[in-house]
């Protein structure tokens, strides 16, 4: 009687860690592609337009969902290399908050577009 219920507890353990590990694939995978299909183009898009640069990704990052829906995008300008270039973006809002980076690149910026 004793070995039937450690090995269910031990299916019920093994099989609640497949699900929680099935959960934080599925949110990992999930956050891959609201990268890769919204914030990077809007991303580009935004430093094209009010800065005349190419953005390239390197590496993005996700605040908790409990402090606030932002996403990270972390790069450089094409020919920059050295220098890191971030963006920030709300992804409820849908919407570039703020880009930050070296003076030069920050000094570029168009001063006859306003932001959205």
């Amino acid at each position: 009687m004793k070995k039937k219920i450690g090995v269910y507890t031990l299916i019920l353990v093994s099989i609640l860690v497949g699900v929680f590990y099935y959960i934080q694939y599925t949110s990992n995978a999930e956050k891959k592609e609201l990268v890769q299909t919204i914030a990077l183009p809007l991303g580009k898009e935004y430093i094209k337009q009010y800065y005349s640069a190419d953005f390239i990704l390197k590496d993005y990052e996700f605040n908790g969902p409990y402090v606030n829906s932002t996403v990270f995008l972390y790069g450089y300008i094409k020919g920059h290399e050295g220098q890191t270039v971030s963006i920030t973006y709300d992804y409820k809002k849908k919407e570039i908050i703020d880009v930050s980076g070296p003076g030069w690149f920050i000094d570029s910026r168009n001063p006859e577009k306003n932001t959205p």
